[in-house]
């Protein structure tokens, strides 16, 4: 296979890699495989080159991947001595009054201006006040062509809407015209387009080709504007790799409008950036972790829009949560419960002379006085108090850039621990995951008090109550531990990452208003076996209701929520003029709006909602204390004392048991709710024993996760989670 042929099929494996063929060439309008007519220049090409009826028969043609400076081969190459690219292609629509929107997805080095039947539709890293430029202009930035930096997802596109389209979109023949400026004579210079009609998708597909935006001129916005300018390659795709960048904040105070040509007051500098996140990393609006350096390329400690200085800090572009407020309201409402959570500002994002939109920059959950407030600890820290703090650690998903993990915990803080706190930190996780097992957990002295702190714990599941964070106790879950002789005990927290709250999707039942999520996210934290200690629980509702005098009032919460709303107000208009998504359905949605307004309605309403229910339910709260024999039942020789199959589920499940001892055995089953929903009794049995539940027993279970627990002689030996299915 030629290297021609590689490119082409690099690009449809990131451009759509998530679906067919057939679909791909259904709403492909035009593809870089097909034919285009291009023209080197080396003088000024005809006035009306651009225009839909203009002879183009002189020009070269060939497949439309055209450019020069990457190698001999693998695409059209052009004399590297042009000083720009004039490229043009046709292709047909039947019917354009029913087509949505284009997503215009074009590969380029290092500006271009495009002309759809003669009328501008995009323009990159072109001067704004040059209508046409010569033939000799240049690029206002550098910009390289993406295929060559190894991305594993789609090239940013740029979004042509339908108001747009019917000023332009013909029936029948149309006609695309492309200018490509270079930034300087003989060097790169790459043009690779694609053309998709985005009528029609449904959610998964049009979840990755939503990667399009609009371009939108900004002047003056009232939120601190932040700027930042990289090298021609951007910032990577890979969290691996970081970029040094300039930085300029302009924030002329409250109230003051903030402008692109201001000298910048908040920050004038380098840093060093990467993208951040998981799952979000393939969201078309980014997010990214950045530090703050000098010229030599060394941390340094600034502050940021009034939050106390450090040199790590998160720009965080809020995409599927389409409020763009949950994360600093949840932030803001634990700090006014006294717990420490990042603090943030709103500001708007241009990124190499793009409008990017409303962002978030908010402080990187680290170890500093004015953050997690724990002892430093060096290498050398390895006996006595020394070793024992402070730490940093969290629940979530396997990060393959992390240092170090141990008993299902991410090690945050510090980076590189030597051997002795290693094994201290194994030890201690361990004693406590043991002594939460046994009838000791609730002693005052060896109990699991000795290891966590029951008031950061209870303000900490208040928080993600409130707001049923899908993702709490499981992922992006945080604690700390400081020296022993400051108060060792484990803490929960900072609260982070509550996008997927307030009714946000799906997962996990986030959307709704009833049940615990304790109750469904409990195994990491082992939730369900603390809350089997009455004074627990107290603390846990005498808390909630005293937050719910103040900091969680209703009134303070959606005051709060009108706060921030207006603060954001302008922003999110233009927001959602460059990231066309507020009627779009992302990442698992808990429900369907088609506007910002709608949005905020329903946020609101679900709010209102799940306090109320937490008001009604919280007295309620009770688990039966279990003192636990696990020797009534006999290791059958496998991993498992018993075996619950299948898991999932429809109308017949099974469980099976081998008894040492005579006993009662009760088996309940309860909904996702936490409520009981169906219990099975049977008296004095021992040995093999086999339970086997039939749909008339199980039949209106509604399909999703519930728990079963098994109990002999009232002892609770196992708790299973299982997916029912339709």
């Amino acid at each position: 296979m030629n290297r021609k042929m590689n490119l082409i099929g690099w690009l449809i494996v990131n451009f759509f890699f998530v679906f067919s063929g057939h679909l791909f060439a259904q709403n492909t309008l035009f593809s870089n495989e097909g034919t285009a007519h291009y023209l080197p220049a080396f003088e000024e090409p005809d006035s009306n080159w651009y225009a839909p009826g203009y002879n183009d028969a002189a020009w070269l043609s060939d497949t439309a991947v055209i450019g020069c400076g990457y190698g001999p081969e693998g695409y059209t190459v052009i004399d590297s001595r042009a000083k720009s690219l004039y490229v043009r292609f046709s292709f047909f629509v039947e019917n354009p009054g029913s087509i949505e929107a284009l997503n215009f997805m074009a590969d380029y080095d290092d500006g271009y201006i495009a002309w759809l039947n003669g009328h501008e539709i995009a323009r990159v890293n072109v001067d704004p006040d040059s209508e046409f430029p010569t033939w000799d202009a240049t690029a206002t930035r550098s910009h390289a062509s993406e295929f060559i930096m190894g991305l594993t997802s789609p090239v940013l596109g740029v979004y042509l809407d339908s108001t747009l389209l019917k000023t332009c979109l013909a029936d029948g023949e149309n006609t695309m015209a492309v200018h490509v400026l270079n930034d300087t004579e003989g060097n790169d210079l790459m043009f690779i387009p694609n053309l998709i009609d985005m009528t029609g998708f449904s959610f998964n597909v049009w979840n990755i080709l939503a990667r399009h935006k609009r371009l939108e001129r900004i002047d003056s916005v009232r939120l601190p504007l932040v700027c930042i300018e990289t090298d021609e390659f951007g910032i990577a795709y890979d969290q691996s790799i970081w970029t040094t960048a300039r930085m300029g904040i302009c924030d002329n105070g409250e109230g003051k409008f903030n402008h692109t040509s201001d000298a910048f007051n908040g920050y004038d500098g380098f840093i060093s950036i990467r993208q951040r996140g998981q799952s979000s990393r393939d969201f078309a609006k980014k997010s990214y972790r950045f530090e703050l350096i000098d010229s030599l390329g060394s941390d340094t400690a600034v502050a940021l829009l009034g939050m106390p200085a450090e040199s790590d800090w998160i720009l965080f572009g809020p995409y599927t949560d389409k409020s763009q407020i949950r994360n600093k309201m949840i932030y803001d409402l634990v700090a006014g419960m006294g717990q420490y959570a990042p603090r943030s500002r709103f500001v708007e994002l241009v990124m190499n002379g793009q409008a990017e939109g409303l962002y978030m920059i908010t402080e990187q959950i680290k170890r500093d006085k004015n953050r997690v407030d724990i002892a430093r600890l060096d290498e050398s820290d390895i006996a006595g108090y020394n070793v024992t703090g402070g730490y940093i650690f969290k629940f979530d998903k396997t990060d393959p850039n992390s240092k170090w993990r141990t008993n299902r915990r991410e090690i945050v803080y510090p980076d590189d621990l030597p051997l002795e706190q290693k094994n201290y930190l194994k030890r201690l996780f361990t004693e406590y995951d043991s002594i939460v097992n046994t009838n000791d957990f609730l002693d005052p002295v060896k109990g699991f008090r000795k290891y966590i702190s029951d008031t950061s714990l209870v303000d900490y599941l208040i928080a993600n109550e409130f707001t049923k964070n899908a993702d709490a106790y499981i992922y992006s879950t945080y604690m700390y531990k400081d020296r022993d002789d400051r108060d060792g005990r484990i803490k929960f927290g900072p609260v982070w990452d509550h996008d997927l709250s307030f009714g946000n999707t799906y997962f996990q039942f986030g959307n709704e208003t009833e049940g615990w999520q304790f109750h469904i996210n409990h195994a990491s934290m082992k939730l369900r076996r603390l809350l089997e200690d009455p004074k627990l629980v107290e603390l846990l509702q005498e808390r909630w209701w005293m937050f719910r005098q103040n900091e969680l009032s209703n009134e303070r919460i959606f005051g709060y929520m009108d706060t921030l709303l207006d603060q954001v107000r302008e922003a999110q208009e233009r927001n959602y003029r460059i990231w066309p998504i507020i009627d779009q359905e992302l990442f698992g949605p808990g429900y369907y709006v088609d506007s910002y307004e709608n949005e905020i309605a329903y946020m609101r309403n679900w709010i209102a909602e799940r306090l109320a229910w937490i008001d009604a339910n919280i007295n309620g709260i009770y688990y039966e204390l279990n003192y636990l024999d696990r020797d009534i039942v006999a290791n059958t020789g496998g991993d498992e004392l018993l075996h619950v199959f299948p898991n999932p589920f429809t109308d017949h499940l099974t469980i099976r048991l081998c008894l040492e001892k005579e006993c009662d055995v009760r088996v309940d089953f309860y909904n996702f709710n936490g409520q009981l929903h169906y219990s099975d009794v049977r008296k004095k049995l021992n040995g093999n024993v086999a339970f086997d539940f039939c749909s008339s027993d199980i039949a209106s279970l509604k399909p999703g996760f519930c728990l079963v627990q098994i109990y002999c002689d009232n002892r609770l030996i196992k708790s299973v989670k299982l997916a029912k299915m339709e």
